[in-house]
């Protein structure tokens, strides 16, 4: 890995790909909904009228959001290309 990222960073200069970029970016977004809907969990299982079955789902929206991040997260610090237009695709949708 070491020579390949070598004769990378020696004809593109080290630069991350305007790709790689835009994960970044996606991410730190994902990253503040998903502190926002922990918020909301929070609250909503503080008030005892809520419904158990509304909490549970955004509790698992919660988790599985960070485990896109992370695996994002992954993709960004190896600056895999393809994948990260996998993962850009996956959050815009959202």
């Amino acid at each position: 890995m070491g020579i390949i990222d070598f004769i990378i960073n020696l004809f593109f200069g080290g630069k991350k790909k305007e790709e790689i970029k835009k994960l970044d970016k996606a991410i730190d977004k994902k990253n503040d909904e998903v502190k926002v809907l922990e918020k909301e969990v929070v609250k909503l299982q503080e008030e005892k009228k809520v419904n158990k079955k509304e909490v549970a789902n955004l509790k698992r929206k919660v988790t599985n959001t960070k485990k896109q991040i992370a695996k994002a997260q992954e993709v960004s610090d190896i600056q895999d290309v393809d994948e990260a237009l996998k993962y850009l695709k996956k959050f815009s949708k959202k």
